[in-house]
Parts: C-alpha cells; structure tokens; sequence
C-alpha cells in the first residue's frame, strides 16, 4: 500500500497472528483490539501476504495428516489489485499450498485462477504463475515478459525502457517494483542491473540509450568492450538510439573520467549528433542556459541515472536538478523520487529555498512529492534523523496542510510508509512507532505495551514483500507461537535459501510437512546459478514437459549445458524420462534454434541420431 491511496477498508478478521500480537501489544486485549491489531499487520504486510500467513495456519490446525491440506476455495480470499508488490505474492502462495497437499488441483483450476490475474491486468504476478504453477499451458496465454528478457533478446520496448530505468533510480538498496523484482525470474543470463549497459553492448552493440550509461571504470578496465564502443563510433552515421547512446556517454565521460581514450574518439565525431543532442550537450556543459524542455524530457531518467551514480560528487547532480527546474521540469516526468530525489530538495531547499518552493507548489498533484515534503518536514534539520522534540500533533497538522483532510488510519499509513522508505533506522522505527500509538490512543482508546514499538518496527522494516534485505533474525520475536503462515511467509521473502525454521517448529506432523514442502518448492523455483546445473537442468526440463517455457533460450541454455558438461551430466541424464522431455522440447522448436543442437554428443544423448547415415532424424 502506498500512500497514493489514502483509504483502507477491509473486514479485519483476526487470525491467530493477530490474537497473539494482541496479547503481546495491548495492555487491555479484547475483540475490538485484535480487529484493530489486524489492520495494522494489514497496514505493515499488505492484504495479500497476512491472508497467506493466517489462512495457511489455519489450514495446517486443521489437517488431519493425510490428503488434502489447503481447499481449492482459498485463493478466492486474494485481492487482486494490479500492484506487483501486492499480487506477486500470490503465485509464490499458490506454489506453497500446491505442495502443501498430495497432489495438485485440477489443471483448469490453476488455468481459472491465471484467468482471474490477467483480467485484472496484474501481468507480472500472471508471467510468474504460468511459471510456476503445475498446469500444461499457462505460458501461452500471458503476452508479459521481465525486462530481463526483452533486454536479452534486444526487445528494449518503452515499458522495459521504464522499468529498467526505474531500478536504476532506485540504486541496489530501493525498494523493489514487486516480490524478488522485475529481473529475478527464470532470468538465465543473470543480467544484474548494474551491468545491463555491458550486457547489452556485448550483445547487440553500441546502440540504444542504455548503452551510454556504462560507468567510465568499467571502460577502464575492460580492454574489450573500450573496443566495442570505439569500433561503433567509427561508422560513417549513428542511428537514433546511438545518437542518444554518445551522447550520455560524452556528458559521462567529460565530467567524471575527462582522461579517457574514448572521449578523444567522442569529441572527433560529435558532427554525427543531431542538433537536439548538441544543444543538450551544451547546456549541460554550461555552454548556454536557456533549452526547451521538451528537448530533454526524454532523457531526463537517464540523465538523473547518470549524474546520480552514487561513487560522484553529488552536487553535480543537485546543480543539475536546479537547472532542469530553471527550464521546467515536472515531477511527473520522473519515472522514481525516492531517497535521491529527496535529497536533492532537501538540499536545494536550503541554498534556493524560493525557488524550489515554487516549483514544488506545481506539483501539488504528485503525490510522491507530497510524501517528500512531509519527510523532510519530519526530519527537520538532520536529513537523516527524525527531529528529536516533534510531537503527533504536529505531524499531524502538517499532514493536512499538505494531503487535506484524512482519516486518523490513512495518517497511519502515511507514517508507515515514512518509515519503509526515509526512516527505516532503528531509531527513527520507534519514532514512527510512537507517533502510531498516540494516535490510536486518542482515537481507539486503545493503550499499547512496550512490546508493539519493538515488534511492529521490525515487522515495518524487514517482513514488507518489497524489500530486498530480509533478516531470519526479525521473526523471532514470534518463533513461541509456532505460527506455520509466518514461517512459510518467511521463507518465501528469504527466497527458500537462508531461512531454516525446522527448529523452531515443535510438532512432528508439521515438522515433516516442512521438511517436504521446501524441497518441493526449491525443486519448483530458480535463483540465479547458485542453484547448481542439476536443479536448472531439472527446472527446465519440467517447464518443458507442462509447456510452460517463456522462451526458446531456456532450451539453448540446456543445450550449452549438455555441451559444456562432463560425464555427470550424461550421467543424470540416464534417466530416460527426463531423455524425452529434452528431446520433446528440442523437436518442437527445431526450426528456430538452428544448428544449436548439432553436436555429436548431444544427438547421441537424445538417440535422434542415424549413425549410418551420420544425421539427425526429425
């Protein structure tokens, strides 16, 4: 939940989570604090993730120990909203209850529920589904795929543009667009974010915008990919994406690393730029003051990207910003305003403090610079610190002097996301925390022990779906209740790798399901190459064999595998099942993946070879 949407209305029914943070939280617990208690697990997690957490609970008090565990019912209890953040959590739970029970639903349930996903437009949380979920051709009806992808096969649309851009802003500790995020999934090349530049240079060539981002020490130290760029620079014209390439690059070069050798090459073909890219170029370089704003808006991501690169001099980017001001940038152009564009106004706030003033009255309607302004109202003097003497009412009277008139829930909502994304240091936690409960105190009538700020702060700061560093060492202030959601809620923020809740969990019955339902899941589900080439290859074999591949390469990448591979890999293919999937796979795209298969060894493997007639047989 964000706080562009300051409303929040539910049926807050308790679950054994909410009881028993009832009974830790208030001095007074009754029915109408355990609802109360619920809303705001709600507020902190999301109505998706405390469904799955309490739900799952209830399912696993009530099995007998045998057959089904979890109805097909339950996922009627989601919300789909269209938020990643909130619907990515459903495939995962729907994953955990498949494995939970003996076997799975029927294949048209699995093909209703992904029905029900695209119809609300959640297109991530469907892309994940149809790859997670047991049923035969779910991939087919899902047109989405993760930026991962489209940049791996040259698909750099306006939308991938966007998100790729938006992570950037953000930098490694934002806040992710969804659960894992937009580059996590069956993401075979592992394309990090900060080296998609290099990635995609190496791959197609010096020739979108993207490219220009390439931080000046890589270039430094990689001999290869200087070549690369020189030799593109070299053609006798650019095309439209070069042009914009070049030209980062240059604004790059020329104020971060002026020494180097491919500036030299820049300068001597500038001619090649459009006179839209010569002017920008200018007016960065303080060569003129005055350019339309139309002419940089397309670019004013990337140069944010550019000039914001956390190893520089950040008030190269804070004088920048002021000039993009001067010329009339508008918020809404700004594809993220996290900590970074918080700063620069914080900053500028101090040293041109009328003239932010004014452009910030003409993003009223921009909530995200409505939650800026009230962060720094909150912080006061110290950027980083909420101010030590401010009280509620206070911020809560600046509240309605930037948002209007709320509601005292929807001021909750405001503080919590305060804390999730400017705040979330454990003293600043305690504040949010007791600004919480002197509000509910006057308007619930509710008093809250000393238990809630220590708990609720760490729930606020590591159990929320879209935070990338998730601690094992927050849930155990709840490892007494035993509660099986949470453990398994856990686990899937941990991404089934670090977590290991086996000692906490007492009953055998449970114990054993566990242990089972994890190795299913990891069995199910890929991270990166630390899963080991036998995990992918099977993986990917049982993608194969539901149809469910997003893309041929999964296909080329077993392929390589097999290729590359030593004995052991002929080894574990010497079950003959997983034999026929491969072959299965390789024949029904036989003709988009060329000569990708024709190796000797392979063709042996797969027993599609004629070996008197030394060919393969379609």
């Amino acid at each position: 939940m964000t706080s562009d949407e300051l409303e929040f209305s539910t049926a807050h029914q308790p679950g054994v989570l909410a009881r028993y943070c009832a009974e830790r939280w208030l001095e007074k617990p009754s029915p109408k604090g355990e609802q109360l208690i619920a809303w705001l697990l709600e507020a902190a997690l999301g109505r998706n993730a405390l469904y799955f957490i309490e739900r799952t609970k209830e399912y696993v008090d009530k099995w007998g120990g045998g057959g089904e565990i979890v109805p097909e019912n339950a996922f009627n209890g989601f919300v789909i909203t269209g938020d990643p953040v909130e619907d990515t959590i459903i495939p995962h739970a729907v994953l955990v209850w498949t494995c939970m029970n003996d076997r799975p639903w029927l294949e048209e349930v699995y093909h209703r529920w992904l029905d029900s996903l695209l119809a609300a437009g959640s297109a991530e949380a469907a892309y994940l589904a149809a790859s997670l979920w047991p049923a035969h051709d779910l991939m087919a009806k899902v047109i989405y795929r993760p930026p991962g992808w489209r940049v791996y096969q040259g698909q750099l649309d306006e939308e991938a543009e966007r998100l790729i851009l938006t992570e950037m802003l953000k930098g490694y500790y934002g806040p992710r667009t969804s659960l894992y995020g937009p580059f996590e999934y069956d993401n075979i090349q592992n394309i990090n974010i900060s080296k998609l530049s290099i990635f995609y240079i190496e791959r197609y060539g010096f020739i979108h915008p993207i490219c220009g981002l390439v931080n000046p020490i890589e270039l430094e130290h990689d001999s290869d990919l200087r070549n690369r760029i020189q030799e593109a620079l070299a053609a006798p014209s650019w095309s439209e994406g070069m042009k914009g390439a070049a030209m980062l690059l240059y604004l790059s070069l020329k104020t971060f690393d002026p020494d180097n050798e491919i500036l030299d090459k820049l300068e001597k073909n500038l001619f090649k730029l459009d006179e839209r890219q010569v002017n920008i170029i200018n007016f960065h370089m303080d060569k003129t003051e005055e350019i339309n704003y139309n002419l940089i808006k397309d670019y004013i991501n990337y140069l944010i990207v550019l000039y914001g690169e956390p190893r520089y001099n950040i008030n190269i980017l804070i004088k920048m910003f002021s000039k993009y001001i001067s010329i009339g940038l508008k918020s809404k152009d700004l594809l993220y305003t996290g900590t970074l564009i918080r700063y620069i106004i914080f900053k500028l706030m101090q040293q041109e403090r009328e003239k932010i003033e004014s452009w910030l009255k003409k993003q009223a309607d921009d909530l995200r610079i409505k939650d800026i302004l009230l962060s720094i109202y909150i912080s006061g003097s110290n950027y980083k610190i909420i101010e030590k003497n401010l009280k509620t009412k206070n911020i809560e009277k600046k509240m309605e002097d930037i948002y209007g008139k709320i509601k005292h829930i929807n001021k909750i909502i405001l503080l919590i996301n305060q804390a999730r994304i400017y705040f979330n240091k454990c003293y600043n936690l305690y504040k949010i925390c007791d600004f919480i409960c002197d509000i509910l105190k006057r308007e619930e009538k509710i008093n809250f022990t000393d238990n809630f700020k220590r708990d609720y702060k760490e729930i606020i700061l590591g159990w929320h779906p879209n935070l990338k560093n998730v601690l094992e060492g927050f849930v155990r202030p709840f490892s007494k209740l035993n509660h099986f959601g949470v453990f398994l809620y856990y686990e899937i923020l941990m991404e089934w790798r670090w977590a290991y809740f086996d000692y906490y969990i007492k009953n055998e019955k449970e114990l054993n399901l566990y242990n089972r339902l994890k190795g299913e899941i990891i069995r199910n589900f890929y991270k990166k190459e630390r899963d080991g080439i036998y995990k992918k290859i099977d993986l990917y074999l049982n993608k194969i064999e539901i149809n469910n591949l997003p893309d041929k390469e999964m296909i080329i990448e077993i392929i390589n595998m097999t290729k590359e591979g030593d004995g052991r890999i002929l080894e574990h293919f010497k079950d003959e099942s997983k034999i026929k999937i491969l072959r299965k796979g390789i024949l029904s795209n036989i003709e988009s993946l060329g000569d990708e298969f024709r190796n000797s060894k392979l063709i042996e493997l797969l027993g599609i070879y004629n070996k008197s007639q030394n060919m393969i047989i379609y």
